[in-house]
């Protein structure tokens, strides 16, 4: 066999040391890769939330100019929930979850976290203090912005439960004895007043002041349904007044002016006095899909004709004309707020003023489910975080 020549034998270990060195720069590369999809991995909770903002925060136009887009500099991210809403009382925003309240200031800064039991919470915004309780269900609590500030355990179902702006909770409970059971609660959780009644509460509201409310009972009579409303005041047995056989269900009354109060059934809207002469009253043109009332205006949203559309419908206080508008898309909410009206589509943001016209369109650049209002800003919340909206008007 020949021998080896000197420089073939160099050749070879040239070769193999190429290879090792390719080998090894090809591992600091996959390992520097790996690397940096791990520091991705766990800073995501850190940037993602910012990074979807900063996507939703792209805005969309209309034909007038006006957009409306999320305040990049504010998100709160809801996390793993099976359940989501917020709401608003006073000055503060609450983010209610399957297992927790979280209460933050209106720059988004969380001030109090309160675990909670509820199974289906449904929240009542007062004043100064957010109500939570289980509808068909039998606990309540009451939370501010310091956190829990009482919770009640009942022997039978709560039916409804209403908060005033006063922070007084009005509690409807159903006994063997009686068909409704009132029991209304201070600020402080204390027994403030008791009443019963053998007709069926639909609704109860509570007045500006915090020392009376409105009831709405329904019966059957001859196989037709009619409704009452009982005035109650919390310092006195006997009733302030009461109207009787009002030919509708209604589920929903909001005290207004000028001893006047709205009552709404799923068939129609009425102004009434508190003698029971209706003021006004306006009957659905088709099927009601969501509704608000305030002291200054009800609203009603119907099934539109057109398919794709809905209709709304603005009543005022101050006089009995009505003004419709036809919308595109879908509902998702309506709110009466700081004396104007709010209404939340699939893709749009409309506000009108309290006598029905239309102040504000904003085209939406986020799939928002709901939103609250907080000294005239506006919060949303999606499926994963809630933001600050940024309405702006390009002339």
């Amino acid at each position: 066999m020949a021998k080896e020549k000197t420089y073939q034998t160099d050749i070879r270990r040239a070769r193999k040391q190429q290879k090792r060195k390719k080998k090894l720069r090809r591992l600091i590369s996959v390992t520097a890769i790996a690397c940096i999809l791990l520091a991705v991995v766990l800073t995501s909770e850190a940037w993602l939330p910012k990074l979807r903002d900063t996507i939703k925060g792209i805005t969309g136009k209309d034909d007038s100019g006006s957009e409306v887009s999320s305040d990049t500099e504010f998100t709160i991210p809801i996390g793993k929930t099976n359940y989501s809403e917020i709401y608003a009382f006073g000055d503060k925003l609450a983010l209610v979850t399957d297992t927790n309240v979280i209460v933050y200031d209106k720059a988004g800064k969380a001030l109090k976290s309160i675990q909670h039991k509820l199974a289906n919470p449904i929240g009542a915004a007062g004043s100064d203090m957010l109500l939570l309780y289980d509808k068909g269900g039998y606990s309540l609590m009451a939370i501010n912005a310091e956190g829990e500030v009482y919770d009640k355990m009942f022997t039978e179902q709560i039916i409804l439960a209403k908060l005033g702006s006063a922070d007084y909770a009005a509690v409807v409970t159903q006994t063997d004895k009686y068909a409704a059971y009132l029991t209304v609660y201070d600020k402080k959780g204390k027994d403030a007043f008791l009443w019963s009644n053998t007709q069926r509460v639909t609704d109860l509201t509570l007045n500006a002041a915090g020392d009376g409310c409105l009831i709405s009972c329904i019966k059957a009579t001859a196989g037709e349904l009619s409704s009452s409303v009982i005035a109650l005041s919390f310092s006195q047995i006997e009733p302030v007044f009461s109207i009787d056989n009002i030919p509708a269900m209604l589920y929903d009354t909001v005290y207004s002016h000028d001893d006047s109060f709205w009552a709404l059934s799923d068939t129609r809207l009425i102004h009434l006095k508190n003698n029971g002469e209706v003021i006004s009253q306006y009957d659905f043109d088709t099927s009601l899909i969501a509704s608000a009332m305030d002291p200054y205006s009800a609203v009603v949203a119907e099934k539109g004709v057109v398919s794709g559309s809905f209709d709304i419908t603005i009543a005022s206080s101050q006089n009995t004309d009505i003004k419709k508008h036809t919308i595109e898309g879908e509902c998702i909410q309506l709110s009466c707020a700081n004396d104007m009206i709010y209404l939340l589509t699939d893709n749009k943001m409309y506000i009108f003023s309290r006598e029905g016209d239309i102040t504000g369109e904003y085209k939406l650049a986020g799939d928002y489910s709901s939103f609250v209002v907080i000294d005239g800003n506006l919060y949303a919340k999606d499926y994963d975080n809630i933001y600050k909206l940024a309405l702006n008007n390009e002339e």
